[in-house]
């Protein structure tokens, strides 16, 4: 008799009923309910950590299940925030403008309206026009179809490019790498359409809602960021457990021999590369309008280097795994660079942790890689095993 999907995989439902308690915990001891034990900031904290999660998951699935070391998948992860950004920005802009030029004698046309619109974005560059990516953004439908659309599309014609030539390994993730650092320099020219290093701005403040508390916007947020995290864990746990899942791990364990079977291995590979970057970009949508602000620096290669490290700490191979990497990397990141961690006085010198918190994180890496391989979701089988 063949058992169901959630008796084939308990740590789905463990992990729903989790997510779903801290859900409700944080957002009951929030201050948009009144209580206020959980600060605004904090919530935002946890939101964007919830979105760094799905795309932690993403990367454990396309690098821990299929071997495909991507060094570019935050590259999908800002453009799902861009595509969403742009909306944002556009949409405030206009409401301002409009209600700007409502005191004018003479009602505004079309033309000038759009033409302030341009000013107030595109100024800090020098320019008014706008460029032709932006012809869309007046329209939430179609930006939303962007989030998900634009990531798909690269990384098809990417993977497309990439497998087809059977490029693996150290090629293939140099190939991701590569492909990020383009995206990243072009980004940060001011003619690329983006506002160059400007980025986009006051991505929080959500169009048609203004006279709505940011704490209750923030609670929001954070409800469809763990609503989101539920629904890739539970996908993504679909893929690998079933046929698809054993042929992915051929592929990472012996992909000639896969191919020998008869599987055609690029189509696998590019499917699995391809919905990963849909996923990260949704979590990108989700994850900028916490944050606020979003320039290229989000994309530059480094990014998606944490996210690989993310995941070796959590434990690749594991779902779960991927997700306590993510989230305790991230809040830890927030405690170090916040501030939260008192400096030590040597006496010779004083450890500031602002400044040594990438190197604390580089030596995690090292001491998982050499001493705990499987990384903290291998400790967490462990411990599972002896129990039972």
């Amino acid at each position: 008799m063949q058992r169901s999907f959630l008796a084939q995989n308990p740590s789905v439902l463990w992990f729903i009923s989790i997510l779903a308690l801290f859900t409700v915990g944080v957002t009951v001891l929030s201050e948009a309910t009144g209580i206020g034990l959980v600060s605004t900031s904090f919530v935002k904290t946890l939101g964007k950590t919830l979105c760094l999660c799905l795309v932690a998951i993403a990367m454990d699935v396309v690098w821990g299940y299929c071997g495909i070391l991507s060094l570019g998948h935050f590259a999908f992860f800002g453009i799902g925030g861009y595509a969403i950004g742009m909306w944002l920005m556009y949409a405030r802009t206009e409401r301002i403008v409009i209600e700007s030029l409502a005191t004018q004698p003479l009602p505004p046309t079309p033309a000038e309206i759009a033409d302030a619109i341009g000013n107030q974005i595109f100024g800090v560059v020098g320019s008014s026009e706008f460029p032709w990516i932006w012809a869309f953004a007046d329209n939430l439908a179609l930006q939303l179809l962007m989030v998900v659309t634009v990531p798909g599309l690269l990384a098809l014609i990417f993977g497309w490019l990439a497998f087809r030539s059977r490029v693996t390994g150290v090629y293939l993730s140099i190939l991701t790498q590569a492909m990020t650092l383009a995206l990243a320099l072009y980004l940060f020219q001011n003619d690329s359409g983006l506002r160059g290093n400007n980025g986009l701005s006051g991505l929080q403040n959500i169009p048609g809602y203004e006279d709505v508390p940011q704490a209750t916007i923030s609670i929001v947020f954070f409800i469809a960021s763990a609503i989101a995290l539920g629904a890739g864990y539970a996908f993504f746990a679909w893929i690998v457990s079933g046929k698809m899942g054993s042929v992915i791990k051929g592929i990472r364990e012996n992909e000639a021999r896969v191919r020998f079977l008869g599987y055609h291995v690029e189509s696998y590979k590019l499917f699995i590369f391809t919905i990963t970057a849909i996923v990260a970009g949704i979590a990108g949508a989700l994850y900028y309008p916490q944050a606020g602000i979003i320039n290229p620096g989000e994309i530059a290669p480094i990014a998606s280097i944490y996210l690989a490290v993310w995941v070796a700490i959590g434990g690749r191979g594991r779902l779960y795994g991927a997700v306590i990497g993510a989230a305790f990397v991230s809040l830890l990141s927030s405690w170090f660079t916040g501030g939260g961690a008192p400096n030590i006085n040597l006496g010779f010198y004083v450890i500031q942790w602002t400044d040594w918190w990438l190197v604390l994180l580089g030596l995690s890496f090292v001491a998982v890689t050499l001493f705990f391989p499987k990384g903290i979701g291998g400790l967490f089988d462990l411990l599972v095993r002896k129990q039972s």
